[in-house]
């Protein structure tokens, strides 16, 4: 589409994917100083499958994929009988998400709300996910910051 301006799309393209690497090795540091059994992760919806597979952390949730579906009770039940069992310590709300269950679930669990998570939406520029990598670099010191 633009091809006087080729190198200079090749250049930021490079660039760019040498900066996820590394942003990758850092959040890869910095969960890895949380013990494999408690990188265990409670969320509104289930949105951080890509997260969960390239940083070994369990992300569980009431709801499935679609923050427009609603959890049955059974389904509460349950995460809340796992969270004391596996003794998680702290749940997540997010950004576009009702957080109201979360808070429940933290009131019947006595599990701290350790924060909010970005999901399928940054935020806005002076926000702390006003970008894809800071995106990323905020929901790792969130989860670290909660879990330790």
């Amino acid at each position: 589409m633009d091809p006087e301006n080729r190198l200079d799309y090749q250049q930021n393209a490079t660039d760019y994917i040498q900066e996820l690497d590394q942003l990758a090795l850092t959040l890869g540091a910095q969960l890895a100083t949380i013990p494999e059994a408690q990188r265990k992760v409670i969320t509104p919806h289930d949105a951080f499958g890509y997260f969960a597979r390239d940083f070994n952390v369990t992300f569980l949730s009431p709801q499935g994929t679609s923050t427009g579906s609603e959890a049955s009770a059974a389904d509460v039940a349950k995460l809340i009988k796992q969270i004391r069992h596996d003794n998680v310590n702290a749940v997540f709300m997010e950004n576009i998400a009702d957080n109201r269950l979360i808070e429940q679930i933290s009131h019947e669990t006595d599990a701290k709300v350790g924060g909010k998570l970005y999901s399928d939406a940054l935020s806005s520029a002076d926000q702390p996910a006003g970008t894809y990598l800071k995106m990323m670099q905020h929901n790792v010191d969130t989860i670290v910051s909660a879990l330790k």
